[in-house]
């Protein structure tokens, strides 16, 4: 019998968040205080190197790569050095990006009415990988909308030092829901880190495809839909 549902963020409980735009000109006001200006367009190809180190390490290595780490490459792509001080007053403000701007993440179309329904015959919980913007700041925006309170547990690849489909991420979800891993299933839009994770630590899984459209994932998952409608009939229909 299902007693627990974890879900991914991005992609499946959230819009994908784009905050390129947005960080760049916090990166060029520091440089242009400590004498090393550059432009934009140096700044956005030194970012876009960054984030193929991240992604490089997030798949090969299966962690997420800190803002420290991140932001060392940008500044070293443009030859620029800042001091110790200035470079870490840049962390936070870097990853507060969707506290701060105006249009901050949404949740994705059905998320706000299938969730407490959930909660009500299940335990929930979270499970997903962070980019620059922390566990800390996500809790911010789910608690923001409201959906934090129907969380039991979450789980924050920055917080726990791994990434989905690392066991880990999974099992310690579980262990904090009280579930065994055959009565819980996992939600997510990724076949390589949602639906792999899960199934490899026992979880059922499901594909969300209204986002990332990963049809490659529906012969991994136990089953797939595309508009949250559909998924309290097909919680009730997994065996």
């Amino acid at each position: 019998m299902l007693q627990a549902i974890t879900f991914d963020f991005w992609g499946t409980l959230y819009e994908d968040g784009s905050t390129a735009d947005e960080r760049l000109p916090i990166i060029e006001k520091a440089l242009s205080v400590h004498g090393q200006s550059r432009s934009l367009s140096q700044i956005e190809a030194a970012t876009k190197h960054a984030w193929a180190i991240w992604e490089r390490t997030w798949l090969e290595e299966r962690r997420s790569l800190p803002i420290s780490s991140w932001l060392d490459e940008v500044l070293n792509a443009m030859d620029v050095s800042l001091p110790s001080a200035a470079r870490e007053s840049l962390y936070r403000p870097l990853q507060d990006i969707y506290l701060n701007e105006a249009r901050p993440p949404q949740p994705i179309a059905g998320v706000l009415d299938i969730v407490p329904r959930l909660a009500r015959r299940y335990r929930l919980g979270l499970i997903s990988d962070t980019g620059l913007t922390p566990g800390r700041v996500l809790r911010e925006v789910m608690d923001r909308d409201g959906l934090l309170r129907f969380f039991d547990t979450e789980t924050f690849s920055d917080e726990i030092g791994v990434t989905k489909p690392e066991p880990q991420a999974f099992l310690r979800t579980l262990e904090a829901l009280e579930v065994p891993a055959a009565a819980a299933a996992h939600i997510g839009d990724l076949p390589e880190t949602d639906i792999v994770g899960a199934r490899g630590v026992g979880m059922r899984a499901l594909l969300f495809l209204g986002k990332s459209h990963r049809e490659d994932g529906l012969a991994l998952a136990d089953a797939a839909f595309e508009d949250y409608v559909e998924l309290e009939d097909i919680l009730k229909s997994l065996p």
